[in-house]
């Protein structure tokens, strides 16, 4: 059995689940969510690469988070944009992928420095640091896919991620400026 975190996967990738003594238990998933996850745990010798939609994949969720899903959330972020980058063969690119892998990284970078901010406005300032980041980061996908350097599945995943954590960092900086006054 695989454990995924179900946290990653959007409604539309999870073919058939249930759930069942708090797992969720999921029959079918699309291919490309098998492929592009984080294994966190595995039991048998079945790899993502090589299950099936009849394999049993189980995740309790929230299991493998962290206390604080805005970080958890930016990291797997800045991992789907290296293993992206890498990806990418197109020729005359590398200005674009560089770009992309500077803003896409920056955002999980700024969110993890403001952990230990001097104090709320330096906390503040990361989070908007990195918000401003997340607005590049679209930007760098939306022009990769535009000009054909990333396929629609990638680009979904990717800017679905990236707008995921963008509106966890806006309500954050919204709250933290509320708690300061």
């Amino acid at each position: 059995m695989i454990y995924l975190r179900y946290d990653v996967c959007f409604a539309d990738d999870i073919r058939f689940a249930y759930e069942e003594n708090g797992y969720y238990i999921i029959l079918a998933v699309s291919k490309y969510i098998m492929r592009q996850s984080r294994i966190s745990y595995c039991e048998s010798n079945i790899s993502l690469k090589n299950a099936t939609f009849n394999d049993k994949i189980y995740s309790k969720e929230g299991a493998f988070m962290s206390e604080n899903k805005l970080l958890d959330m930016s990291f797997e972020f800045a991992v789907a944009i290296v293993n992206l980058v890498d990806g990418v063969t197109a020729p005359k690119s590398s200005y674009m992928t560089d770009q992309l892998a500077r803003s896409g990284t920056s955002v999980g970078a700024n969110i993890h420095e403001a952990q230990y901010a001097q104090g709320k406005k330096d906390f503040v300032s990361k989070l908007e640091i990195a918000l401003k980041e997340s607005n590049e980061t679209s930007y760098w996908l939306k022009l990769m896919y535009e000009t054909k350097r990333i396929d629609i599945t990638t680009y979904q995943y990717t800017e679905k991620l990236c707008g995921n954590i963008r509106r966890l960092l806006i309500a954050s900086c919204k709250t933290a400026k509320e708690n300061a006054k």
